[in-house]
């Protein structure tokens, strides 16, 4: 390098700010002020992650809470479902049971209405007729009678032998009262607890749909908890997306600086080799006027043959 090009160095102790010098500071600045923004950016990143962080945490809780409540419906559905066939096969047997009451009714009413008009012979004793009929069949057998006497014999064997039919009809139609009365009250027993029963399934059914309505809405109101909770994290989540597509333009924005002022140092330092450079031609300059003998290294300086700069 000749000395013409030193020339062009600005010259140092003068007290003046080269322009490298006052672009270096205001890259500086720059790169403190994005380094700055760039905390603050990760600052509220951070705040608004830990935000969603919570919001999902509530999220998931809630979820749960949700799939416990479905799980309870489905349940309170199928026993529903069971407490309904219960209900349809026990109005099936209260028909049927009032059927046959109904029947059985009947059929008391026919055989009361027969055992009045013959219910006083129903308190007649049948051993005393069969002992008298025995009686006048024995006397028939063993006594000789006159005719009149055999023939009344007979009429009279006969009227007992009919007696006897009709006190026997009677007691039946009298114990067939009692069967049918008995019949009656087991019936009436039974429709009653199975009237009860239905009731109670009726009920118990009631109670069922009453919690399935207060699950369908509870979940309903969770519905709308996960659906806004969702809407506020897909929010921040895109607010997220927005501060970490800014921070990665203030981390260009600073890579570009910082790569300018690693420039700027070196140009500096090449500056000041140079001014030292010169500062040393001149030395060697003046030594080699003053007729004293130069080293290989002098006089590569003096006639530009050095590569510091490389």
């Amino acid at each position: 390098m000749s000395n013409k090009e030193g020339s062009k160095d600005v010259s140092v102790g003068t007290g003046q700010v080269s322009e490298s010098e006052y672009n270096e500071d205001l890259l500086l600045k720059k790169a403190e002020e994005l380094k700055d923004q760039i905390m603050l950016i990760k600052d509220q990143r951070r705040q608004l992650i830990d935000e969603v962080k919570g919001l999902r945490e509530q999220r998931r809780k809630l979820l749960e809470e949700r799939s416990k409540l479905i799980s309870r419906l489905k349940e309170l559905k199928e026993k529903k479902s069971k407490l309904m066939d219960e209900l349809s096969k026990l109005k099936e047997e209260r028909n049927s049971l009032r059927e046959e009451l109904s029947k059985k009714r009947e059929q008391l009413r026919i055989a009361r209405s027969i055992a009045e008009k013959e219910g006083n012979l129903a308190k007649i004793s049948l051993k005393k007729l069969q002992r008298r009929l025995e009686e006048l069949e024995w006397r028939q057998m063993t006594t000789v009678l006159p005719p009149h006497e055999e023939e009344r014999l007979i009429n009279e064997i006969e009227r007992l032998e009919d007696l006897i039919e009709r006190v026997r009809k009677a007691k039946e139609q009298q114990l067939s009262v009692m069967e049918l009365e008995a019949e009656i009250k087991a019936l009436r027993l039974k429709y009653n607890d199975v009237v009860t029963r239905i009731n109670e399934i009726r009920e118990e059914i009631g109670n069922v749909k009453g919690e399935m309505q207060d699950i369908v809405s509870k979940l309903d109101d969770y519905n709308k908890k996960v659906s806004a909770l969702t809407e506020k994290i897909n929010e921040l989540s895109a607010m997220i997306d927005d501060l970490s597509k800014q921070l990665d333009q203030v981390y260009s924005a600073y890579r570009e600086v910082m790569i300018k002022l690693k420039e700027i140092k070196i140009a500096k330092r090449h500056r000041i080799a140079l001014e030292v450079l010169e500062k040393r031609r001149k030395e060697i300059m003046e030594k080699y006027k003053r007729g004293e003998p130069l080293s290989l290294e002098e006089l590569k300086i003096l006639y530009g043959e050095f590569d510091f700069l490389t």
